[in-house]
């Protein structure tokens, strides 16, 4: 055996005295016996507390609407962050859109608040990962029973401007997730 091959021989051979396994215990009056335990938590997020948006009838502009929500994130670095994806049904491109029951599209905006303030913090964009966001709670599925992020929406003038007169309406789908 050449020195190369005897040096890897005796390598492996001291492997498994630095790996260590449970054992077990030697016949006596006691006998002890060791076990390892290893578990790995992978990076969790939850949203919760959403609400739908509904403005009703208005000839006001700009008109907003918000829901305020929980999230939840074990996410370390920094602890409580995370990110948003928002993808509207009507999408077209990257815009958000209500449609009414026929072929009519009214685009309108879309944003994120990383606290439960109504605020157009993060421009939205459908189908786009945001920046990370921080504040999502580390400790409390629920927030403590209180909300710590906002999504809201906003039309204005120019947008809903030479649209026909109709109920219009889309789904958004929110996604948080941990990178």
């Amino acid at each position: 055996m050449c020195v190369f091959h005897r040096v890897i021989f005796l390598l492996v051979s001291l492997l498994p005295s630095f790996v260590f396994a449970a054992s077990p215990g030697t016949l006596g009056t006691t006998s002890t016996g060791t076990v390892n335990i290893s578990i790995t938590i992978p990076a969790l997020v939850q949203i919760t507390n959403l609400s739908d948006i509904t403005l009703g009838s208005t000839s006001s502009f700009p008109a907003s609407g918000n829901t305020t929500a929980c999230i939840y994130s074990n996410v370390a670095s920094p602890l409580g962050s995370y990110y948003v994806t928002a993808s509207s049904v009507n999408t077209s491109g990257s815009d958000f859109r209500v449609k009414d029951s026929g072929t009519d599209y009214i685009i309108y905006s879309a944003y994120w608040n990383n606290t439960s303030s109504p605020s157009q913090t993060t421009t939205l964009t459908s189908g786009t990962k945001t920046a990370q966001q921080t504040g999502g709670s580390a400790v409390s599925l629920s927030c403590s029973g209180s909300s710590n992020a906002n999504f809201n929406i906003n039309f204005t003038a120019a947008q809903v401007q030479g649209a026909p007169a109709a109920s219009y309406s889309d789904v958004v789908t929110i996604v948080i997730s941990p990178t």
